[in-house]
């Protein structure tokens, strides 16, 4: 009766104990992070909505949000539990130069920096590509993680305000998984919310590299869905998703998306 007694009590301490691992980690998670996945043996990273997940490549960022200048720990980095091998490392390297945004288009920083750091870990992303660091992947399999994003000057001071463009990958150093493709975190320094959904329209329909074959899968998931008619709507009145080419997104744009919704050929 005793140990009946005892192996029900420790049933019961272990259910709880998952349960509260999984709860946490749930909660760790946060509208607007970047979910990463494996697919096909190929990281693959989307992001996380109020329902589910949404695929995409471009992920907004506010400088401030926390209440410091110039400082965000957003968006976040999660796995689920067995995405990878445990005892892995997952890392990021910068493919470009930090860009910022002009209205029209991206140009090359002058003296802004961007420092990308974990702990005791720092990488400086300036002018040129940039190799990061890696992390371990948690027992579990899974990942979360929060880097400290910090603009910063190369002498000099800061413009008052801009929007930057950081472009990333993904690795796995498992020898098997192959990295991601090309995402990029468009980074908001103090300007409007308008001009940094314009902004991260423009880096979806621009830089993507989306195929002539489909012009309207901005996201360059391979089809037309959501997050591209997203792209239009939040392009709507500038040149940021012109598909139609008359210098302004408009309803021409929003009609092409539709005509072309679902794979592409």
């Amino acid at each position: 009766m005793q140990i009946s007694l005892l192996q029900a009590t420790l049933q019961r301490t272990t259910a709880v104990a998952a349960l509260l691992v999984t709860t946490s980690f749930a909660m760790a998670q946060h509208v607007g992070d970047v979910s990463v996945r494996v697919v096909d043996g190929t990281i693959h990273t989307a992001s996380i909505a109020a329902k589910g997940s949404i695929d995409t490549r471009v992920y907004p960022a506010t400088f401030g949000d926390t209440g410091v200048a110039r400082f965000t720990s957003n968006p976040g980095f999660d796995a689920l539990p067995g995405t990878f091998t445990a005892g892995s490392r997952l890392g990021f390297n910068a493919l470009a130069g930090l860009r910022r945004y002009n209205g029209a288009g991206v140009e090359p920083v002058t003296n802004e920096r961007l420092e990308v750091k974990f702990l005791t870990l720092a990488t400086l992303i300036g002018l040129e590509p940039t190799s990061g660091f890696d992390l371990a992947v948690l027992s579990n399999g899974g990942y979360h993680r929060h880097f400290n994003f910090t603009l910063k000057p190369d002498g000099g001071t800061l413009p008052a305000s801009g929007i930057y463009v950081a472009e990333f990958e993904l690795y796995s150093n498992d020898g098997v998984t192959l990295p991601s493709d090309p995402f990029f975190i468009v980074f908001n320094d103090g300007r409007p919310s308008g001009e940094l959904d314009e902004a991260v329209a423009w880096v979806a329909a621009n830089l993507l590299g989306s195929g002539s074959n489909c012009p309207a899968d901005f996201d360059g998931d391979g089809e037309v869905g959501a997050s591209d008619l997203a792209a239009i709507l939040g392009a709507w009145g500038t040149g940021g998703a012109d598909l139609d080419g008359d210098g302004e997104t408009g309803a021409a744009d929003l009609s092409a998306v539709l005509a072309a919704w679902g794979a592409c050929d």
